[in-house]
């Protein structure tokens, strides 16, 4: 009867927000104009706003825009950060003969000027966050390459967050790249073509990664007005992470049938693909009573996490919720060769084994991630016949 219930109430905030529809009139300033990065999808990727970067940066590409782009890059650094007391010749050097690179090991924009010997240096942050020391080693890396160069260092990011070397690198937000391009723009007639790309470049900019004031006011007023509405539109939305879900959701079944593992569906969802295998249901073998933490008689899962359908890997979970005396035992007898993170004597769940991350490329490619699930079920199977000779050995 609850879940009656639920779905009525669902139907009827859909139902009112469709009877209102017209609240979204206001969006229209928005949604009816032409933009080549929202039908290519890109407005929030990253190694796309790199990409044309790199072309607004580069002096002797066909935008129009000369060497304003880079050299306001200069001078902001100049201006607000850096101490350089040639500031002089800094401003007032040749920009044109920079040559403009894209991923020199790893960095994601590095321009050089061998005449000038300098050298500017971008990270480019927009959704995700610094990993493993990278901007001291791509430090590291330019000083050992250029070591008698000048060196600038920006790390940027939607709102100019400090970097993990502020001492180096220079912070800016989209703000602050927003007001260099559209200064650039201002200066110059540009060819039509241009024109169309650095607009829409522009716009992206200030709707989606530093934020429209009117814009944001209007979203939030409707969200107000039709909250439940939009967040179960949202909730079902097709996006990259559903895609890729259910790629991972056709591997897993076509994985069922053949016997590899046992995918459980009505336990999957965006985010999550839970399967078992034979291997480990030895181990942990199913419960009388369906009371597990995902009410299920199995107190055990693997679950394929799907990270935004940028990345994903695989972690073995237990549930002690309900669990039987036999089943928490072997739990714990696990947890002396594979310790997880929750040592509580009461824990609820642990996490006892975790493949590697791996990465989707941009364009995903079905036949690439079930190679890579198709390795990641080798390393599970590896891990099952390591843990049985271990738990052997331990009798």
């Amino acid at each position: 009867m609850a879940d009656n219930n639920k779905y009525s109430e669902d139907e009827q905030a859909l139902k009112d927000f469709l009877l209102d529809i017209d609240c979204l009139d206001p969006l229209a300033d928005w949604t009816s104009k032409f933009n080549l990065f929202d039908i290519l999808k890109i407005t929030r990727t990253e190694i796309r706003h790199s990409n044309m970067l790199s072309w607004l940066l580069n002096p002797n590409e066909n935008h129009g825009l000369s060497d304003s782009v880079i050299r306001g890059f200069i001078q902001y650094v100049v201006t607000s950060f850096s101490e350089d007391v040639d500031v002089f010749d800094t401003l007032l050097m040749d920009c044109h003969d920079f040559m403009i690179q894209r991923e020199w090991r790893h960095i994601d924009i590095l321009a050089v000027s061998a005449e000038e010997k300098f050298v500017l240096c971008f990270e480019n942050k927009i959704d995700s966050g610094e990993h493993d020391n990278q901007l001291r080693r791509y430090r590291y890396s330019i000083d050992e390459t250029y070591p008698d160069y000048k060196k600038m260092y920006i790390f940027l990011s939607p709102d100019g967050s400090e970097s993990s070397e502020p001492e180096y690198w220079c912070s800016m937000g989209y703000q602050d790249v927003l007001d260099i391009v559209e200064n650039a723009r201002r200066k110059v007639k540009l060819l039509p073509d241009a024109e169309l790309l650095i607009d829409n470049y522009v716009e992206t900019i200030r709707r989606d990664i530093v934020g429209d004031e009117r814009l944001a006011q209007i979203c939030a007023d409707i969200y107000a007005k039709h909250q439940k509405a939009l967040d179960l539109i949202f909730e079902n939305k097709p996006d990259r992470a559903s895609d890729v879900a259910e790629i991972f959701r056709q591997w897993a079944t076509e994985m069922t049938e053949k016997g590899e593992l046992v995918v459980v569906l009505d336990k999957c969802a965006k985010t999550y693909t839970r399967f078992k295998t034979k291997g480990m249901s030895e181990l942990i073998p199913d419960a009388e009573e369906a009371q597990s933490g995902w009410k299920t008689k199995n107190h055990y899962f693997y679950e394929l996490y799907n990270n935004g359908g940028n990345e994903f890997f695989i972690q073995l979970v237990f549930s002690s919720k309900n669990i039987p005396d036999s089943l928490k035992d072997m739990c714990e007898r696990i947890n002396v060769y594979y310790p997880s993170r929750q040592q509580k004597a009461n824990w609820q769940w642990r996490t006892p084994f975790t493949t590697k991350r791996s990465k989707i490329e941009e364009e995903v490619s079905k036949e690439k991630i079930y190679e890579q699930l198709n390795k990641k079920l080798n390393v599970i199977k590896a891990f099952e016949q390591k843990l049985k000779g271990q738990l052997e050995q331990g009798n």
